[in-house]
């Protein structure tokens, strides 16, 4: 599984590379792949054709939001919106077929128990789990049906926790991770005999090709006042 690749076009081509090592019996983007990055529409082609399974993260209902946006925005507004205007400008053609994609995916385990895939939480594409939310605060977000096993993205820090019944892994972010390891996160989800077992990997890809793409296709000018901070998380 993996999530939060946000335009990093070079860090889903390195993942995917490994990905294609591991031959998984399945493949799960939970959202995030849009916006704040260079290349939205080169990942999105790439993730649209992979066969993998897609979900939509809360960027990409911020790009939806953006290409039906009437311009009508006060000035703050305005900056905030530019990178995932930008974004929709560039994509525009996937709009309908993103906005049919759920935020949250199930299946059933090996252990008869559900598997619940999601960006954020199963209720939310837009509240995430972090190392440091409290255990009342997770159990309330996981709900009162609570899956064997709960994969999520959105923080995009990586972690494995167990709440009550409930195996809770956030596979990280593929294109800026927040953890101090610049290199490109992602979850292998393994079951093995009578439990899942937990790998997140990390990926080294050419940073330097991002910050080069930035400026190759204006993305400075495009996203305005935010691009920088955008550019200083990678």
């Amino acid at each position: 599984m993996l999530a939060d690749i946000h335009g990093n076009l070079p860090a889903l081509e390195a993942v995917a590379a490994e990905i294609d090592l591991l031959n998984p019996d399945l493949v799960f983007v939970a959202g995030d792949f849009q916006n704040r990055g260079p290349n939205p529409r080169e990942v999105t082609e790439f993730v649209a054709q992979s066969g993998w399974t897609l979900l939509r993260g809360n960027h990409e209902d911020y790009v939806i939001r953006q290409s039906q946006s009437s311009g009508s925005q006060d000035l703050t507004e305005y900056y905030n919106w530019m990178p995932a205007r930008w974004t929709a400008d560039l994509t525009s053609d996937f709009v309908d077929s993103i906005r049919k994609l759920p935020i949250s995916t199930t299946l059933i385990g090996p252990d008869k128990l559900t598997i619940t895939i999601a960006h954020g939480s199963a209720r939310s594409n837009n509240e995430g789990f972090f190392p440091t939310t409290t255990e009342a605060k997770a159990r309330e977000m996981i709900g009162n049906d609570p899956p064997g096993l709960l994969c999520v993205g959105h923080s995009h820090l990586p972690f494995v926790r167990q709440v009550n019944a409930t195996l809770l892994v956030n596979v990280g972010a593929v294109g800026f991770p927040f953890d101090g390891d610049r290199r490109a996160s992602f979850g292998l989800i393994t079951w093995d005999r009578d439990r899942w077992e937990v790998e997140i990997r990390r990926v080294k890809y050419a940073v330097e090709e991002v910050l080069e793409q930035f400026e190759k296709v204006n993305f400075y000018q495009g996203a305005g006042p935010l691009s920088r901070l955008i550019r200083r998380e990678l």
